[in-house]
């Protein structure tokens, strides 16, 4: 559960959209909701606590602060890639399984996500490469929708959160309700809200050095 604007130069972000970011997920009753904002990365997450009551809470880093994660979802074989990482002499504060995703794309990069097994949907923020990574389980079994826009990425777990934002438009895609009104259902990649895209199951979105690639 979370949202994010990853934007080229540093822009401060308008009073208040953090916690409007917050609130809109508050219907979850997450345990906890905290932010992490950085010179070209604004991130929230509300986090229901499930593996690691006391730590894990996210946004997550690593010690050295460059990589930050945050994390929907849950992988069955984390103890199994903790095991691995920690021979690769990475060490762990937690017990959660959202710290190995974090290690495991600083140790593999995008090959990583192949060695997960679970349902997810996770961003990953490097603060050395500038690269944001945007990823989606193979069965799209926890969402994850996103919109670019002059350069800048905006995504959440929900549409409502990138709504937040004063500066995404809200007018409804008319083709997309063509769709609609044809199917019954809106397909995917499309979404009711013109600019916002759903990432498809298994799909990974790489925003680096201020360029998308799908």
């Amino acid at each position: 559960m979370w949202n994010c604007r990853v934007h080229q130069y540093f822009r401060p972000l308008p009073p208040g959209v953090v916690d409007s970011w917050l609130h809109g997920l508050a219907h979850r009753r997450p345990d906890r909701q905290a932010a992490f904002v950085s010179r070209h990365v604004s991130l929230g997450a509300a986090r229901l606590r499930i593996l690691d009551l006391k730590g894990g809470d996210q946004p997550l880093q690593t010690p050295d602060g460059l990589c930050t994660i945050v994390f929907n979802g849950e992988i069955y074989n984390h103890l199994a890639l903790c095991e691995e990482l920690e021979s690769r002499d990475r060490s762990f504060r937690t017990r959660c399984d959202t710290e190995v995703v974090l290690h495991a794309d600083c140790e593999w990069g995008n090959d990583c996500f192949r060695r997960l097994r679970g349902m997810f949907a996770a961003a990953i923020w490097s603060e050395l490469d500038e690269r944001l990574v945007l990823v989606r389980d193979r069965m799209g079994i926890k969402p994850l929708y996103y919109r670019l826009q002059d350069g800048e990425v905006f995504f959440g777990s929900e549409m409502k959160c990138i709504l937040a934002h004063p500066e995404v438009p809200r007018r409804i895609d008319l083709t997309v309700l063509n769709y609609f009104l044809s199917l019954n259902y809106v397909p995917g990649p499309f979404t009711r809200i013109e600019g916002i895209t759903m990432l498809m199951p298994g799909y990974l979105l790489e925003w680096r050095q201020w360029q998308t690639a799908i």
